[in-house]
């Protein structure tokens, strides 16, 4: 089998020659130009050459963030948008007056509406990359009171989703048969997800979430019809299976909030993917024991970046049970165990052992580090996965 055909088949329940084994480089990568740093053996790669030297699957969702981009690709960023060479889609406003400018790593965007300007500060430094940072940190929030909110439903209302299924095809020649090319959807899983993941301070979110909700629906409902867009164009695209939301935590999107406003989305887009043949995705890392048995209602088939115990309280095992034997777990390599200063060697080989033991048929699962390769890891560790991936074999069907 080839890397791509055995991810697609782990996605969809089915026999493969080996677990797949897909490590998420891009971040590590940043971090090394940034610091000069690049191993000699990376020298002049994309992270899908990268995959063929370590001789691993190509781990690409969303896109490949050690790519050029433009400048102007992140004067969205502010409202969870950012535009990419990779993505389905872009995301242009129209009639509006805009100002954008950039200056030694300082973004700032200043949207003109009826109801007043929509100001979105951000800040990419040299010192962020260094760590690995793909996407800069937010100085100033598009909403920061409640008089904000009209205006940036008019900024919502005067979005326009350009399709550009051309360039996913690229990314998706790009990676080939080395893995599989997810082509992005928003982080924020649905409009009510995106003002607390992207929209304002996140303090500011539970108050208004609280005391002033019927106002925070009302622009959730002017969202609805770009992020219906937005689903649009992603299941335009040719791509199998596809990225949707990010990022839950039973504390910040805490139980009853999730089953309220992030389910129902998840669920919508799941059934959208599933009526158009394919395969639905989001990135579940975080520290979701209270949220186990509200994820197989989401319907979605693949959960991205899983990171069990020590970064958080789940182990592996409990990640799989809660998931359920219809949703594939992608992820369960915790960063810190690649990291010499962490982890010694031996306890290493130990969590590896302990790892492989607990996986039973293997069926349903993609390696993967959670939530990304670190920029100080020991790359001879993640060569050495390869060694229990072989010992482990080949994972049989359920119900084989």
């Amino acid at each position: 089998m080839t890397r791509r055909e055995r991810m697609l088949a782990a996605m969809r329940g089915q026999a493969t020659d080996r677990i797949p084994w897909a490590p998420r480089m891009d971040l590590a990568t940043i971090a090394w130009k940034a610091q000069d740093t690049v191993p000699a053996r990376f020298a002049g790669m994309n992270t899908a050459e990268m995959a063929d030297e370590l001789g691993v699957a190509c781990h690409a969702v969303r896109g490949d963030y050690t790519l050029q981009r433009q400048p102007q690709d992140l004067m969205l960023r502010g409202l969870g948008i950012d535009n990419h060479p990779d993505y389905p889609f872009r995301v242009e406003i129209r009639n509006l007056e805009v100002r954008f400018e950039h200056t030694a790593g300082h973004f700032q965007t200043v949207i003109h509406t009826d109801s007043g300007s929509v100001t979105m500060k951000l800040a990419m430094t040299q010192s962020m990359a260094a760590s690995g940072i793909s996407l800069p940190f937010v100085e100033k929030y598009p909403i920061s009171s409640l008089n904000d909110l009209d205006a940036v439903a008019q900024v919502f209302e005067h979005l326009e989703v350009v399709p550009t299924p051309a360039a996913y095809q690229q990314f998706h020649e790009r990676v080939g048969e080395r893995g599989l090319a997810i082509p992005n959807g928003p982080l924020g899983a649905t409009p009510m997800h995106a003002m607390l993941h992207d929209l304002m301070a996140m303090q500011d979110f539970f108050v208004y979430y609280v005391e002033e909700r019927q106002a925070l629906k009302e622009l959730a409902q002017r969202m609805a019809p770009f992020y219906d867009a937005m689903l649009d164009a992603l299941m335009a695209c040719s791509a199998e299976v596809v990225f949707w939301g990010a990022n839950y935590d039973h504390d910040t999107t805490w139980p009853p909030f999730f089953e309220e406003e992030i389910l129902p989305g998840l669920r919508r887009v799941a059934d959208r993917s599933h009526d158009a043949g394919k395969l639905l995705m989001t990135h579940t890392d975080g520290e979701s024991r209270h949220l186990l048995d509200l994820f197989p209602r989401c319907g979605f088939d693949v959960g991205e970046s899983v990171c069990p115990s020590p970064m958080t309280s789940c182990t592996l095992r409990e990640f799989r049970q809660g998931f359920g034997p219809s949703t594939t777990v992608f992820g369960g390599i915790p960063c810190v165990v690649l990291i010499d200063a962490v982890t010694p060697q031996a306890d290493f080989e130990a969590y590896m052992d302990e790892l492989f033991s607990e996986l039973g048929s293997g069926a349903r699962v993609i390696l993967g580090v959670s939530d990304n390769v670190p920029p100080e890891v020991n790359l001879d560790r993640l060569e050495q996965v390869k060694c229990w991936v072989d010992a482990f074999g080949p994972v049989v069907a359920p119900g084989a």
